[in-house]
């Protein structure tokens, strides 16, 4: 598939997060993996099939899905790593053997991998049948919408020719003309959204709608990233993941990988990239799945029949900090958008989110969550200094500065860079209350330079030294 298209399930989502409702944070800085939070258990809690039912697959029944489409090289490639064993079943009896709370590949828990459940996202108790499907989609497609048909068969009459072909043919399991509608929005399932409580003690920040994609069998979405908690169900069809942990050597293939394809001008990731990663899960999904992806995990998408899939992306604050030091993977996949009004767009949407989600975890409250823990890790990031060895280091301050320059807009520009600011002069002007200096850099009020009150001194001392991008 067009890499353009998928570029919608990494940026529709997260530029447009809308906050529904309303730990500790791990900062190990190990090179084996990257840490974050596990996802909470309460999300899933009353399950009717538990992730221990459905965490029993085998690299057998992975290679009889993949089987049938070997003519595709990337499958064929999926096939051959699971023949050789060179990625892990979901298995637990499998994967537990690589659970550590330190230095594993794996988190201690099984929400430290994807989890895959019955529990649907839904209002509905039951899944809807093909049929039902069927009819909500074609009804949510017309009028107003934002979803990607790839690849484009060259012009919009042809294009819209197809995409009826294919949504006619969503209850034919074998349908298999090329395209995908990548990412619809869809009213009716928005509708159904359930609110899952168990959120809050990750720090909720907000929640995209749902995003639906059909797509038929035989076609592949290519190796992609998402810096944000995922979570997909299957509500016809079937599907075979090829998912890759964020250790820090995957995270470092990644970052190799898009610098060669922005080299050679190409959106196709070469298949020896997945040779190179690490620690591979496949995963089968049937109907009425769910499945649920920590952050900064990436996969490969095979649909081994014709499928429909509704997905939404969570940003919460205990993986803030982690989504600030990985900025550089996000940036590099931000450029494979066709236009540089496209790059721009994302790129502002992207910073003032970021700024929004900084704002509400300084200034704000959780529910069962400690944001003190992630507001401490903010302030060490922030002023962070580069150890010897690290030669190519930014702390947060500078990363952010980084993302900055890269907005063309002078006025939004300006505007995100007050939103980070203010939030900052108001932090530390509460913080002094306790003690007179900076929360930052531990300056003493008395020995910044002169203002009207301690107040106006810290917002100078602000301004001048932790906010002059």
């Amino acid at each position: 598939m067009d890499f353009s298209a998928r570029r919608v399930a990494v940026t529709a989502a997260t530029n447009h997060l809308q906050l529904r409702e309303d730990n500790n944070l791990n900062l190990n800085s190990g090179s084996l993996h990257v840490i974050t939070t596990s996802t909470p258990q309460r999300v899933s809690g009353d399950t009717a099939t538990t992730s221990s039912d459905l965490h029993n697959q085998d690299l057998v029944d992975v290679m009889a899905e993949l089987e049938r489409y070997q003519v595709d090289r990337r499958a064929a490639f999926a096939f051959g790593m699971a023949q050789r064993g060179r990625v892990h079943p979901l298995n637990e009896d499998e994967l537990k053997h690589f659970r550590k709370e330190k230095d594993g590949v794996f988190g201690p828990s099984p929400w430290d991998t994807p989890n895959l459940s019955t529990e649907l996202p839904f209002t509905f108790g039951s899944l809807p049948s093909p049929a039902s499907v069927e009819n909500a989609i074609k009804n949510d497609i017309g009028g107003e919408n934002h979803f990607r048909f790839a690849p484009s068969r060259g012009s919009p009459g042809e294009d819209a020719t197809a995409i009826m072909h294919l949504l006619d043919n969503i209850q034919t399991p074998t349908y298999s003309d090329p395209g995908a509608v990548v990412h619809m929005q869809s009213p009716t399932f928005n509708r159904a959204w359930r609110w899952m409580p168990g959120w809050e003690s990750e720090g909720m920040l907000g929640q995209s709608d749902f995003l639906l994609t059909v797509a038929p069998a035989g076609e592949v979405f290519e190796l992609e990233y998402h810096d944000h908690h995922f979570s997909t169900t299957l509500l016809t069809g079937s599907k075979v993941w090829l998912t890759f942990p964020p250790l820090q050597a995957n995270l470092d293939v990644l970052r190799k990988a898009y610098g060669e394809m922005h080299a050679a001008n190409t959106s196709r990731v070469a298949l020896g990239i997945l040779a190179e990663l690490q620690h591979g899960i496949f995963i089968i999904q049937k109907p009425g799945q769910t499945l649920l992806f920590p952050p900064f995990w990436s996969h490969m998408i095979f649909d081994t029949a014709t499928s429909v899939s509704s997905g939404f992306f969570i940003a919460t604050a205990a993986q803030y900090v982690y989504r600030i030091r990985n900025m550089d993977l996000w940036l590099s996949l931000n450029l494979f958008w066709d236009s540089a009004e496209e790059q721009q767009n994302h790129l502002e949407n992207y910073a003032a989110e970021l700024a929004t989600h900084f704002s509400t975890i300084m200034t704000g409250n959780f529910k069962r969550f400690k944001v003190a823990n992630v507001q401490n890790a903010i302030c060490r990031e922030w002023v962070k200094t580069a150890q010897k060895k690290e030669t190519d280091f930014e702390n947060m301050k500078e990363k952010i500065g980084g993302l900055l320059e890269l907005i063309d807009d002078e006025g939004e520009r300006e505007k995100i860079d007050e939103m980070f600011r203010v939030v900052w002069i108001e932090f530390v002007q509460l913080k002094r209350k306790k003690k007179p200096e900076c929360r930052l850099c531990h300056v003493r009020i008395e020995h910044m330079p002169a203002g009207e009150t301690p107040d106006d001194r810290l917002a100078r001392h602000v301004t001048d030294v932790h906010c002059n991008f």
